[in-house]
């Protein structure tokens, strides 16, 4: 996911994102993430969908995952499985 449909901004002060979601941490900690959005990745995932089932695998933690993966495929058509950090032995 990350580097590859997203790109996560750092410094939210001096960059400004494509988007900015709310993280909800397990602790109940918010922290606002930036988010660029990569050239096409939307399409890129529309085409997958054509052909493929499309998995989309990453080492963040679910509640930071879920997020991102929730504004990219809204309607959970795009992306049918997700990998996560803990999925990985």
């Amino acid at each position: 996911m990350d580097e590859t449909l997203i790109h996560c901004v750092d410094d939210l002060e001096n960059e400004t994102p494509d988007v900015v979601l709310d993280v909800v941490f397990p602790n109940g900690e918010i922290v606002q993430a930036g988010v660029n959005l990569r050239p096409y990745a939307i399409q890129a995932l529309q085409e997958a969908n054509k052909k493929y089932q499309v998995v989309v695998y990453t080492a963040s933690h679910k509640f930071y995952a879920d997020v991102v993966l929730d504004y990219l495929d809204p309607k959970r058509e795009l992306i049918h499985h997700r990998l996560y950090r803990d999925s990985c032995f």
